[in-house]
């Protein structure tokens, strides 16, 4: 194991009955990177951030988490920030109050952090707004700062930019590239839309059928003059026929 790997997944295998939906997955975030979790739905990525938070629990394989062996104790999940399919507020609570409640759990000291998240994902003049007040697209940004209110070392997003607008998806964009370069976050990132998740990773794992098919750096598919959909597709189809 290399010291500088934030999170470590070997040889993962977790079955639901009959039906195998990972198959002996590996794969390593090195820290500061951005790693895109590439795959159709149903393809096994979300299974994969799941069993990272002990949501789930593999018949086999093994998570580090920070050179540490998990499940470990609830601390050091604090180190990582999250969104896990669609974010959930108290939407008769205020934005601001909704994050107060966040820190009860995950530290009081987190509570100087509100103002400088909400700067940061632009929703500072929100925050004496109640949820079912909010655009969809700032419950995104909201939960992206919530997730950032612990000074993640690690922050894990699965499916973050789905139902949101073009300007939505690229306001989302600049804030992970701007998180990732500002903080030297370590992001992981899992979506089926290729696009825009080549734009922000560093590096890309496909996954399909609930197997990691490919991993491959931005600049060497850069270097094959391919595009991610062309690449992807070939992969796919390649994988399919086999």
């Amino acid at each position: 194991m290399l010291l500088d790997n934030v999170l470590e997944i070997k040889n993962l295998r977790k079955a639901f009955g009959e039906q195998l939906v990972l198959d002996n997955v590996s794969l390593s975030l090195k820290k500061g990177m951005i790693y895109g979790l590439l795959g159709a739905n149903g393809a096994g990525k979300t299974t994969i951030i799941k069993a990272i938070f002990d949501l789930v629990k593999p018949q086999s394989g093994e998570i580090y988490l920070f050179n540490k062996k998990m499940p470990q104790s609830v601390e050091q999940y604090k180190k990582v920030g999250s969104i896990i399919e669609t974010p959930v507020f108290y939407e008769n609570m205020t934005v601001e109050e909704n994050l107060l409640l966040h820190c009860d759990y995950m530290g009081e000291q987190f509570k100087n952090n509100i103002d400088k998240v909400l700067q940061d994902v632009g929703l500072f003049n929100e925050k004496e707004k109640r949820i079912d007040q909010l655009s969809l697209g700032m419950k995104q940004r909201l939960g992206l700062g919530r997730a950032l209110l612990n000074e993640p070392e690690l922050l894990i997003l699965d499916e973050p930019i789905n139902g949101l607008d073009p300007e939505g998806i690229i306001d989302f964009r600049k804030l992970i590239l701007s998180i990732n370069q500002t903080y030297g976050t370590t992001v992981l990132i899992s979506s089926h839309i290729l696009i825009e998740v080549f734009k922000i990773a560093d590096m890309i794992g496909i996954v399909s059928k609930g197997k990691l098919i490919k991993e491959i750096s931005k600049n060497r598919l850069e270097e094959l003059e391919m595009d991610i959909e062309e690449y992807y597709l070939s992969l796919v189809k390649e994988k399919v026929s086999v």
